[in-house]
């Protein structure tokens, strides 16, 4: 029990560094749509005074399916920092009372272990469905993300054509 108690915590622990890095590439998430949604906003002005020929419409739905997708992105990134309700350790009060009330239970250090262990196992599903669940929101933020960009390169190359 003493190796499958180690197990257990390596692989607990690892899961709460996983959803450290969710979270943090959520994060850098979030920090990207403010840049590119900035840049796309302070370009506007500039393009709509030299747009030549090119109409207010051109821009509308230029603009407006790339901020669309920048908040689809932004919403994705939101929901992927969102900690929901999950399995936890028990408090120390209720592992006192069980350790009191059941004290045969705990003589032997195999025993200990073994309450570790069956504790890891019960918390361990709730944090890595919650990762999991993370992890889709991000790949779903990212996703937005890049086609947000490929949008602009498209637009400009529309508009570019539009211009010839």
């Amino acid at each position: 029990y003493e190796y499958m108690k180690h197990i257990a915590e390596v692989i607990y622990e690892n899961e709460e560094r996983r959803e450290d890095s969710i979270i943090q590439q959520a994060s850098h998430m979030q920090t990207a749509f403010s840049f590119v949604i900035a840049a796309v906003f302070m370009a506007t002005p500039v393009m709509m005074e030299y747009r030549g020929h090119l109409t207010e419409n051109f821009f509308f739905v230029a603009i407006s399916s790339i901020s669309f997708l920048l908040l689809v992105s932004l919403i994705f990134a939101t929901m992927a920092q969102n900690r929901k309700k999950r399995e936890v350790f028990p408090s120390i009060e209720s592992i006192r009372d069980k350790i009191e009330n059941d004290y045969k239970l705990f003589q032997t250090i195999a025993a200990r272990e073994k309450y570790l262990v069956k504790m890891y196992e019960k918390i361990h599903p709730s944090l890595e469905k919650s990762n999991d669940r993370r992890v889709l929101w991000v790949r779903l933020s990212m996703g937005s993300f890049y086609v947000a960009l490929a949008l602009c390169i498209f637009w400009y190359i529309v508009a570019i054509i539009k211009i010839l």
